[in-house]
């Protein structure tokens, strides 16, 4: 029995997105990732779980400080 509804193969959906966006010009790329970011900080600011993915974004921010500060106390003049 086949289901009524159908998906597209991921994919194909993944090299329909990737031309799609490769079509667009530099101006409307930036337009659309600025897009994203702002659908993904109100995502952020309207979660039940705005405390946690905050707390995690400034863990990971700390570790990746870290890091740096590691690289140019190893690296560094």
């Amino acid at each position: 029995m086949q289901s009524p509804i159908q998906f597209p193969d991921p994919q194909q959906e993944r090299v329909r997105r990737c031309a799609e966006f490769q079509r667009l010009s530099p101006d409307e790329r930036w337009r659309e990732i600025v897009g994203l970011m702002a659908l993904g900080l109100t995502m952020t600011r309207t979660s039940e779980r705005r405390e946690w993915i905050e707390q995690r974004q400034a863990d990971e921010q700390a570790h990746w400080r870290q890091i740096q500060q590691e690289l140019f106390a190893r690296h560094g003049k």
